[in-house]
């Protein structure tokens, strides 16, 4: 059977521009904006303020993986089957803003009487939103180039957006309070409504720089890939495996980190008034770790310095079994929080340029472009973050009763729960995963025969149709 074949060049081996790569970038800052809170502050906020409870809202977040695990596919494989005047992702990219800007409205109004099934719905939504924005910016950003250093550069830009979003949503709170609008620096109801129409007004600003000035997401020269075609690529691909295998694994443990922080904060070491000033400090350290990360991962290679920042951040957190609850743990406790943005940076650079690698190598070996089905699996991976931290909400109020609600009084067990599930789960888990990446089997020097190899065989395939 003969297939069309799109007729342009391979990806770019060159330096992209700054001012590309900020547009390109720009929506990844409204999408983490709101994403850290839907995650991490919503669900205790909706315990607090309605008829959700803490089991329940656990609940809606693992049954939200299941969801995932059917949609991430459904969109990572259209996005790659997408064609069109504005390419194959941007389409995705922008439908996708519209479906988050309507769920963030109907999130953070957080209603009196909302129950479980208000909320689970617009999760739902909103995850959907964010998976139509998120697998066809991370497959572009894939697309932009086809050297080993340079794709880094790209994620790290991506990554330091993202910061710029958190602290965004880190400063809002202080910001009201020194206009005099709020008298709290706690994450409040009112605070996250404020927040969430920030959101509304970002996403489509940035959506429109990335469409107008980064480079358009190019067409790869390559057969249509099936669905059936896509899956075998994944089940044949052991460098894939072994790479999804170990982010599976370590982020189950980040999620405990991501759902437990805040009511770790500001219930177990009463200091809520004081997460906003933390999060503001994580955030300008993630901004400052990215450029120092960006040299150690050009210096070590991806999977070394993936494998060294996982070490070491997996131990930050133990000082924290030492704090006592009440505002002598403000310092240390925001010291440690830097430290452990600082150390997990990494997370944020490496692994999704070695994943460009990864789909450079699935393109070698089967001749299609996969690319929105492979990080459409490394989403479904990052959102398994947010629902194992729904299981780690569920075994805090369920096994070791621990009671969120204001003025609630915690027995010992019911503490060390917390310090268990918060402190020691996130670290152990990440270690696990040091052993899977520690000799990942591309590194530059493989790379760089890929890369040459794909740019041969596209110079022969130029124009002409290629025989499945």
């Amino acid at each position: 059977m003969i297939e069309r074949v799109v007729n342009v060049n391979h990806m770019t081996a060159k330096r992209l521009g700054r001012v590309q790569l900020l547009a390109y970038a720009a929506p990844a800052m409204a999408l983490s904006m709101i994403v850290v809170p839907v995650n991490g502050i919503l669900p205790t906020l909706y315990a607090q303020n309605t008829r959700v409870t803490l089991v329940a809202a656990g609940t809606v977040f693992l049954l939200r993986a299941i969801y995932d695990a059917v949609s991430d596919m459904i969109i990572g494989y259209l996005s790659d089957r997408t064609d069109g005047r504005l390419g194959p992702r941007l389409p995705w990219i922008i439908a996708g803003a519209l479906v988050i800007m309507l769920a963030t409205f109907m999130l953070v109004r957080i209603p009196a009487d909302a129950d479980i099934l208000y909320f689970g719905l617009w999760t739902i939504v909103f995850f959907t939103g964010s998976t139509m924005i998120g697998i066809p910016h991370f497959a572009w950003g894939s697309e932009l180039t086809s050297d080993y250093a340079e794709s880094s550069r790209v994620f790290a830009y991506n990554s330091f957006f993202n910061s710029v979003g958190s602290f965004l949503t880190a400063s809002i709170p202080a910001v009201l309070v020194y206009f005099g609008l709020s008298e709290s620096s706690e994450y409040t109801p009112d605070v996250v409504w404020l927040l969430g129409l920030g959101v509304i007004v970002f996403m489509p600003l940035t959506v429109l720089a990335a469409t107008t000035l980064a480079p358009r997401p190019p067409k790869i020269m390559t057969r249509r890939a099936s669905l059936l075609n896509t899956l075998k690529s994944v089940r044949n691909n052991s460098p894939f495996l072994r790479f999804i295998t170990a982010y599976i694994i370590a982020g189950a443990g980040y999620g405990f980190f991501v759902a437990l922080v805040f009511p770790f904060i500001s219930s177990h070491l009463q200091i809520g008034e004081a997460f906003p000033g933390m999060l503001m400090v994580l955030t300008v350290v993630q901004m400052l770790a990215v450029p120092v990360w960006a040299r150690i991962v050009r210096w070590l290679g991806k999977h070394r310095a993936w494998a060294w920042g996982w070490i070491v951040n997996s131990l930050v957190l133990l000082p924290f079994f030492f704090l006592a609850p009440g505002p002598s743990a403000i310092v240390p406790a925001t010291i440690l929080m830097g430290l452990y943005a600082f150390t997990n940076t990494v997370s944020a650079i490496a692994p999704f340029a070695l994943l460009s690698d990864v789909v450079d190598y699935d393109r070698l070996k089967c001749g299609r472009n996969h690319a929105g089905q492979y990080f459409a699996f490394m989403m479904f991976a990052v959102k398994l973050l947010g629902s194992a931290g729904g299981l780690g909400m569920i075994v805090l109020g369920g096994v070791f009763g621990y009671d969120l609600a204001e003025n609630a009084v915690n027995d010992e067990f019911a503490r060390f729960g917390m310090q268990f599930l918060f402190i020691i789960v996130p670290g152990l888990f990440q270690l696990i995963s040091v052993a899977l990446i520690w000799n990942f089997p591309i590194d530059e020097r493989r790379q760089g025969i890929i890369t040459r190899r794909l740019a041969r065989r596209d110079a022969r395939a130029k124009n002409r149709p290629v025989v499945a």
